[in-house]
Formats: C-alpha cells, structure tokens, sequence
C-alpha cells in the first residue's frame, strides 16, 4: 500500500502601500503595516489555528504514527512572529507530539534561483537559520518557490546540503511514468526528488469546494478507495498543497476538517502509512531519473512562469530589482537588505499579471485594481530605494 506524504506550505508577503511617485526620495515606509496585519490576523483565526488544532487532533489520534511536513517563508514566520506569536505557539506544540518535518526553502519566497545564486543561497541560509531558532529544526529536504524546479537547480541544492527536494510533475515530464515514487535527479545521485500527485492533490486543494465538481465535498472513505486501488508498484502518494486550502471553506463550514479528520483515521486501517519526505527518501529506492529541462513550477494548469515573469511590466521590474544586487550587498546595510529581499517575494509579480485582465477577471489574490497599479507602487518604491543604496 502507498505510504501518503501530506506536506503544507505557508507564505505571508509583505503587501506595499500606496506608495506614488510624490512620495519617491522623501518616505522610506514601503509597506502596508495595516493590510498586512489585518490579512495575518483573518487567517491566524480563519486557517492556521483551526488547521493547527485539526492536526493535532489527528497526530493524537494517530498514536504516533502520524506524519505531516510544513515549510514556511520567512516573511510569514517574520510577521507571525511580531504579530501572531500565538500561531508560532501552535506549530511548536504540534511538533512537539514528533510528528512534523520542516522542509526548507526561501527566506522572502523569492526567484532567485533563477536571478541570482549568490541570493538564493543567503535566503536559504537565513531560512535554516530562523527554523532552528523558532523550532530546533534542521530541514534536509527542500522545496523552492512555487515548487520551481529544473535540471539547474539540482547542483546548487547539492551543494547547500539537502538530500532531497519537493517538485510539481507533469504528465509530459513523468513520460507515462506514476508520480507515485522517489526519482533520482539527472545531475546528481545524491539529490532525490519526490513529484507532487497533481491529481489527487486537486481534489483536496481546488475540489472539494467546487459545488459544479463530480466529488463536491469529497468522503474520505471515498479518497481513501482510491489510494486502495493504485497499482500494486505505487510507493507513495505525495500531497503537496498551500496551507491556505484550509481557509477556503464556504459560510464557516468545517467540512474540510472532517475530511481531514476521517482520512487521518482510514488511511492507516486500510494500511496506508503516512511518512515524512526524509523517511521516503531514506526507505525507498529511486525508480528513474525526473528529467525537467527547463523551469516548471506547481501553477495549475500550464505549470510555468508565465504568470510571474511573461509580460513586459514584470520583466522590468524584476531585472530592475536584481541589478541593485551587487550595491546594496556591497553597502551591507541590513534594514536596506531586508527592503530589498521583501521585494522579492513573487506575490509582487503575480500581482502584475496580465492573465486576468485578459479573461475580464479581477485577479482576487492582489490587493491592487490592476496589474498596472500595482506596478506603478513597485517602481516608485523600488526607485526610492535605489535612490536610498546610491546615497549610503
């Protein structure tokens, strides 16, 4: 039966204000204080308390054979820490039952794989760093921003230690193969990589709570027939989804709990166990080699970049944002550093995508009215900051 790897990942920006162009070279406030802590405060109390408490309930439940891995941004731990100490708390008493793995990831939920090596590398190490501090954790396993991964990656990951990494699969990538086992990645024996069961994860993530969706509000015991009937070579079932899908439940509804709570509980009769990253990586051989040419990501449904780096806008800004690299380095001023790493997280990006726009849609995840607006905010802080690196 296939042991089931469930896996949260748990990002917070720091959103920009309304910053204009009158207030480049005079105000050094870039972010939105209030907007931030408001969005932290609902899905403190809307998600990640309630999920915290489901989960526990389950590792109790579960005897102590319970498993479920998290990674978290260090924007989002910065601020739960400052704002929501009660929701860092909570992940300490669930590990303390020894059923969470920390995997490791960005510091500012950035692109600098692709930008800068040199940044990824001091993000990774700033992550580690506040992970061991807040939890005593020392992550093994790593998943980049947005689950980005390509054949490029695996040197770099070797080289800063990890054994194994998180990665989103494709049919066209798998090459007809099952994303249910550990692959070896092309560059490297010494890094594994576990793919994402796409499929199975939508249904918990995108599904559940889609009323138009043949599974609407799905039964455990009905996902856990499906687990049952694998073929008989599935090794594991790797689900991999935003933390955030615990805040998605309509009018107040706990459904998804339940689900949770139920599958917690089926899984193991049926005699499915739940493992961490680390504990698949360490009892299950490779079966092939995960061959991703060129960058994917876990972006439903085209599994690329281009809702952050495709148009014109978020080229520029992006471009713009890593040419001041080597002088804010340079200048070593730590309040500026932190400025310029929170610029990074790819929300900022995502938030000038023309996508919606396209389709007549308001993009629902942004803050701002357009892409353009939230472009416009970009640039004036972003100059003001360059202004503020060029001055010492």
């Amino acid at each position: 039966m296939p042991a089931i790897c469930l896996y949260f990942q748990l990002h917070q920006p720091y959103r920009l204000r309304a910053y204009d162009f009158t207030s480049i070279g005079t105000e050094s406030d870039y972010f939105n204080e209030k907007m931030n802590t408001a969005v932290l405060d609902w899905m403190a109390d809307k998600c990640y308390l309630p999920a915290l408490s489901t989960l526990s309930t389950m590792a109790k439940q579960g005897g102590g054979e319970f498993r479920v891995s998290f990674s978290a941004s260090g924007t989002a731990l910065q601020q739960l820490q400052a704002y929501r100490p009660d929701v860092i708390d909570a992940f300490a008493q669930l590990q303390a039952t020894g059923c969470v793995e920390w995997v490791g990831e960005t510091y500012y939920h950035s692109l600098a794989s692709l930008y800068s090596l040199a940044e990824f590398e001091r993000q990774v190490n700033l992550q580690r760093e506040l992970l061991h501090e807040l939890f005593g954790a020392v992550p093994v396993i790593f998943r980049n921003t947005e689950l980005l991964f390509s054949n490029d990656l695996v040197k770099e990951v070797v080289r800063l230690g990890f054994k194994g990494i998180l990665v989103p699969s494709t049919e066209k990538l798998l090459k007809q193969r099952s994303p249910n086992h550990v692959y070896k990645t092309p560059l490297s024996n010494k890094l594994l990589c576990l793919p994402k069961n796409s499929s199975l994860t939508a249904e918990i993530s995108r599904h559940f709570y889609a009323k138009e969706h043949e599974h609407y509000l799905l039964p455990a015991r009905t996902f856990v027939n499906w687990l049952d009937e694998m073929p008989a070579d599935a090794e594991c079932v790797n689900l991999f989804m935003d933390f955030g899908v615990w805040s998605e439940q309509p009018d107040g509804g706990m459904q998804l709990h339940e689900f949770f709570k139920q599958f917690g509980k089926m899984a193991p009769a049926h005699g499915h166990e739940f493992a961490h990253p680390s504990e698949l990586l360490a009892k299950l051989p490779a079966t092939g080699k995960y061959d991703v040419p060129s960058p994917i990501t876990w972006s439903y449904p085209q599994y690329n970049l281009s809702y952050l780096t495709q148009n014109d806008i978020q080229q520029e800004a992006i471009n713009r944002l890593y040419e001041l690299e080597a002088d804010i380095v340079a200048l070593g001023n730590a309040e500026l550093l932190d400025a310029w790493g929170r610029l990074q997280s790819s929300d900022h990006f995502f938030y000038m995508t023309h996508k919606f726009d396209e389709k007549g849609e308001k993009n629902m995840f942004s803050p701002y009215a357009t892409a353009y607006e939230a472009y416009n905010y970009f640039l004036n802080v972003l100059t003001d900051l360059e202004l503020r690196v060029r001055r010492g």
